[in-house]
């Protein structure tokens, strides 16, 4: 399989109707744009009787199903050298993962939309800045996020079907999950219903950010 070149994009210049085959973008002046999309508010909610922000989305990811687990979590990412192959991704097609990375750096992540399988071609590499963030809709195909350079903090929260891993079989949600592979950690919080695709699993997926 060749790999394909994947150019870099600054999520800045990226709507959010173009991401919303991803999930969404957190951190624009969301009442601004033309159309409605999932996982965003219908209306910000501005202050009136005290001066302390221009406006506010209390429900920033607007989840009403309460039988799932909400989880937060900090990740410090590392760099990758400049080329670096990307062979495999993942999905979570019952969890819903949020992203922003802190300390004023930004990240890269390789997103390609829900499906049975990743699109190679639909497949894209997005630049996020240190003054937004993403949330990945349910079953959105994703590499881990890089930093361009030095490790750089990423808040994660996450909501879906998580639970602490129990061993080789773990019980939740009225459902047996096989966590028997080195990708799950006995004790730590997983989505249990995880799915990944490329080198050392199914298929083929082979991608470079250029």
């Amino acid at each position: 399989m060749e790999v394909r070149e994947l150019k870099l994009e600054s999520l800045k210049h990226v709507s959010m109707k173009e991401f919303s085959e991803y999930g969404r973008i957190v951190g624009r002046d969301e009442d601004q744009e033309e159309f409605l999309f999932d996982l965003r508010p219908v209306k910000p909610m501005g202050f009136s009787d005290v001066d302390v922000a221009v406006k506010a989305y209390w429900d920033i990811a607007p989840m009403k199903d309460l039988k799932y687990r909400f989880g937060l979590g900090i990740l410090w990412m590392k760099p990758k050298p400049e080329g670096t192959i990307i062979d495999w991704t993942e999905c979570h097609p019952e969890t819903y993962e949020i992203f922003v990375p802190l300390g004023g750096k930004e990240i890269i992540f390789v997103l390609a939309p829900p499906g049975d399988e990743p699109s190679v071609e639909k497949t894209r590499a997005f630049l996020i800045g240190s003054d937004e963030g993403v949330i990945l809709d349910k079953g959105t195909w994703h590499y881990p996020p890089f930093a361009p350079y030095g490790v750089t903090p990423v808040l994660m929260p996450r909501y879906g079907d998580l639970k602490e891993v129990e061993g080789p079989v773990t019980e939740a949600f009225g459902k047996k999950y096989d966590t028997s592979s080195k990708t799950y950690i006995k004790g730590a919080l997983h989505a249990l219903d995880t799915r990944y695709y490329g080198e050392g699993f199914e298929g083929e997926y082979k991608v470079k950010v250029i």
